[in-house]
């Protein structure tokens, strides 16, 4: 087990300072609550869940960070925006955090309460950030191995919206190299606390050899795999501004706020805001940051012949759903993702039929389900005239109900830890979301499935990846990838837009509950 394994030392956010910001502590940890299973009990199958990767091209023009600004709390418009999510300070360093919890996960023998080796890691999608095609190669490599250059665009220098450039410099991105000579301090330093890292720019971009995962793993389809910021169809003009030499910067000054985010929105139908009138930068364009097609990640995912759970049909069909079976025990896997647009989910119907057909399979003595949307977000049911129906939570839930042999479904999406029980004690079955890689508190989750008898219990366990705890710490070495993701812990931990409300980064830890936890059918 992994020496930050939460039942033994649990890493927390310490006391803030006087502009908010809070350094990590080690505390104690937490013991797995419920009843334990018996001595006799049979483990089944040892999974290790992981989700919400979010590789990141942060230098990339299609991305719109300029409207995350409008949430930040210094904003005038902050009480109506409230939170967008597409900006974080430490998105620059998503390939250095992946590599740190793949490094974690090879450490991680056995399950959570047997000796039972790992069976398989299970990742539930949005694996990428902005469906482009450099981060679909830069998450591949992280996850099977290999020499990877974590960068785009100029090769001489960082082309993001936190330039040191005084040219380029713009004081609502954090800086970390400080502020150049004649400019003001960046709002996340002045107002929120955050350091000053110098040279940070350059190590986020040099190569490193990614370790890859000794485990079987297979993935599992999501909206930012599949939608520019996880939203937006692909229409040819955003694919060639993705590829292309201009970054929007700052909005048209008559831009109705109120139109923009009514058609920037969790369901479809979505569209990018208007570029006539709004301020653009020149960058280096890239081919290699082309917004990936229809059949992209089922064919990276195939093409290997690892068995990341797609096949050849997905990759001729352009389809994202597939199962295995292991000891009895089958993963299905769905493709959740409305590609009409919107961020919320749902399942077209022909997966919803072949959903069906699966579930009345007699071999498998039980289902577990992947997802990348949990349960409650199957709402985005939009549908263009002439396309396939669309199915949403209750019908898809009525449906798992109905099959006594599903006891699990595993998600992501909300990055957040959370754990629901469906139906009573004598029918129904778990579901159980898992925190995000790029969000605090960037945690995994270990599970392990038991027959006890007549019963089957779950237990599960949530864990670190293996990095630096301390901001010191982690910058005293930053040419290292697994310091860098100690560092992207710290920064996600002081997200200036969720200290406090409705959206206070805390909640996404879950409750004691929905952490480490026995849970019984």
């Amino acid at each position: 087990m992994s020496n930050f394994d939460s039942r033994v030392t649990k890493i927390v956010r310490g006391t803030a300072n006087d502009k908010g910001w809070r350094n990590l502590e080690l505390g104690e940890g937490e013991a797995i609550e419920g009843v334990s299973p018996s001595s006799n009990a049979e483990s089944l199958l040892s999974l290790v869940h992981i989700s919400d990767l979010h590789i990141c091209d942060a230098q990339s023009p299609a991305r719109l960070e300029l409207l995350d600004r409008l949430a930040d709390p210094h904003n005038p418009m902050s009480e109506i925006v409230k939170l967008v999510g597409t900006y974080r300070p430490n998105e620059m360093l998503t390939t250095q955090t992946l590599e740190a919890m793949v490094q974690t996960i090879n450490r991680i023998d056995h399950g959570v309460v047997t000796n039972r080796p790992i069976d398989a890691v299970v990742v539930t999608g949005d694996v990428t950030d902005n469906a482009q095609g450099n981060e679909l190669d830069w998450y591949f490599t992280l996850m099977d191995g290999g020499e990877l250059l974590p960068d785009s665009g100029d090769a001489s220098r960082w082309e993001g919206l936190s330039s040191n450039d005084p040219e380029r410099y713009d004081t609502s991105y954090w800086n970390p190299d400080g502020t150049p000579e004649g400019c003001e301090d960046d709002f996340p330093r002045s107002l929120y606390g955050f350091p000053v890292v110098p040279g940070l720019h350059d190590a986020v971009r040099k190569s490193f050899a990614a370790t890859g995962l000794r485990h079987k793993w297979f993935a599992t389809h999501g909206n930012h795999d599949a939608l520019i910021q996880g939203t937006l169809p692909g229409d040819e003009a955003v694919r060639n501004h993705a590829v292309g030499s201009e970054k929007q910067i700052a909005l048209a000054p008559d831009t109705d706020l109120s139109e923009l985010f009514a058609n920037f929105n969790q369901v479809g139908p979505v569209t990018y805001p208007d570029p006539h009138g709004a301020v653009f930068r020149e960058i280096t364009p890239d081919p290699r940051r082309r917004i990936n097609e229809p059949d992209s990640w089922a064919k990276v995912h195939q093409v290997c012949n690892h068995d990341h759970g797609l096949n050849e049909e997905n990759s001729l069909r352009a389809t994202k759903y597939w199962y295995r079976d292991i000891n009895g025990v089958r993963l299905v896997s769905l493709d959740t993702v409305n590609h009409h647009g919107g961020w919320q989910g749902s399942l077209d119907q022909s997966q919803f039929e072949w959903l069906k057909k699966v579930l009345t399979d007699k071999e498998p003595k039980y289902f577990v389900i992947l997802s990348h949307h949990p349960s409650s977000t199957l709402f985005n049911l939009y549908q263009p005239e002439g396309s396939d129906n669309r199915v949403g939570e209750t019908e898809v839930v009525e449906l798992l109900m109905n099959e006594p042999r599903v006891i699990l479904w595993l998600a992501g999406h909300n990055h957040e830890h959370k754990i629901e029980r469906y139906g009573d004690e004598f029918s129904g079955f778990w579901h159980i979301q898992t925190a995000s890689n790029i969000d605090w508190p960037q945690q995994g989750r270990l599970v392990e499935i038991l027959k006890d008898g007549e019963k089957v219990v779950i237990a599960t366990s949530v864990f670190d990846h293996q990095s630096p705890v301390s901001l010191d710490d982690a910058t005293s070495n930053i040419d290292s990838p697994v310091n860098l993701a100690g560092l992207s812990r710290v920064l996600a931990a002081n997200d200036w837009q969720r200290r406090s409300g409705e959206f206070d980064i805390e909640n996404l830890a879950g409750e004691k509950s929905d952490r480490n936890r026995f849970l019984w059918l």
